[in-house]
């Protein structure tokens, strides 16, 4: 019996000199697709049959995530009608590397008499494929990594490649920045750390612990128990944050024995404590609250003016995925 481990890593080496090789020897024509792209005002179309069409499945994802508004469309299905998603301002990338697929070249004429012009992706330069495209981008392959040179392999990968410098290419060119990101992802733990800001994760109005600063020692208690935060935050008469108290405050005060019935919340809070303001990204705060020398697991939340409106904590951050 073959050792397995050498099999998988003679697998990996083909595919890696073939992506090598296709590195060494990038079309010039890849250029002409993106500015192709750019200067399009419409969509970007993907299409492939079999182990290709699975590759435009995934680069049309990326390429909408990016900033590039693009639709996968099969070769059977625009032959059934979907062709009408196709609109005359817009791109097909078509993949194939014999570029002799009979579903996927059946349909490019059609696509192109509504009007858009097509980029054939494919290893071989003689193909029909080759021939229907206004643009043809030739993806040289030294070997697939199936023993037989048969199965969808280096291909593959290549095209994959391929695809994402594409998309890269025109993220960058469009100068997509990572607001833009946040706006097509905002689920999931990447969505949240680009797109949740501390106004929306922050305890606020009647979620909020706050005092006056002449609070006496009952009202602290009852209004740290009560909002379940572990702290409240003091402002003066204008609503200003003049200081933080937490339940390690009170307990400091105790053990010194500062605490008696004439004791007020200024006499307890700390008068210069960690905020953060509104807008700013909560997994940049979250980051910020746990790398400090000593971490803090709640902070209050103020304008730029200082108005004290919410309470961040830490559990809160964590609660929500980040």
């Amino acid at each position: 019996m073959k050792d397995i481990m050498s099999i998988v890593k003679q697998a990996l080496d083909d595919e890696i000199s073939s992506a090598i090789h296709f590195k060494e020897n990038l079309d010039p024509n890849i250029a002409a697709c993106v500015e192709l792209i750019l200067k399009s005002k419409g969509k970007v179309i993907v299409t492939g049959v079999g182990k290709s069409g699975d590759i435009a499945k995934k680069i049309s994802h990326t390429l909408s995530s990016t900033g590039t508004s693009a639709y996968f469309l099969h070769p059977t299905d625009a032959s059934h009608g979907d062709s009408g998603i196709v609109s005359a301002d817009d791109v097909v990338l078509a993949i194939g590397k014999s570029g002799e697929s009979e579903e996927l070249n059946y349909i490019l004429p059609t696509l192109k008499r509504i009007g858009a012009k097509i980029v054939g992706i494919t290893a071989n330069s003689k193909s029909k494929l080759a021939e229907l495209s206004d643009i043809v981008i030739i993806t040289p392959i030294l070997k697939e990594a199936c023993r037989l040179d048969l199965a969808p392999t280096s291909s593959t990968t290549i095209a994959l490649m391929l695809g994402d410098a594409i998309a890269m290419a025109l993220m960058e060119l469009k100068n997509f920045q990572a607001d833009d990101f946040a706006l097509y992802h905002p689920a999931g733990r990447l969505g949240k750390r680009l797109s949740l800001h501390i106004s929306d994760v922050m305890r606020k109005e009647n979620r909020n612990a706050v005092v006056k600063a002449t609070a006496g020692l009952d009202e602290i208690l009852k209004e740290i128990t009560s909002k379940g935060i572990g702290a409240t935050g003091v402002t003066d008469d204008s609503g200003k944050l003049v200081g933080l108290i937490t339940d390690f405050d009170i307990r400091k005060a105790l053990t010194g024995k500062k605490i008696n019935e004439s004791v007020k919340a200024t006499d307890m809070m700390n008068p210069n404590p960690s905020f953060f303001l509104p807008e700013e990204k909560a997994y940049d705060v979250l980051i910020k609250m746990e790398n400090r020398e000593r971490p803090i697991s709640v902070a209050p939340v103020v304008t730029a003016e200082r108005l004290f409106v919410g309470m961040v904590s830490l559990h809160d951050l964590l609660q929500k995925g980040l």
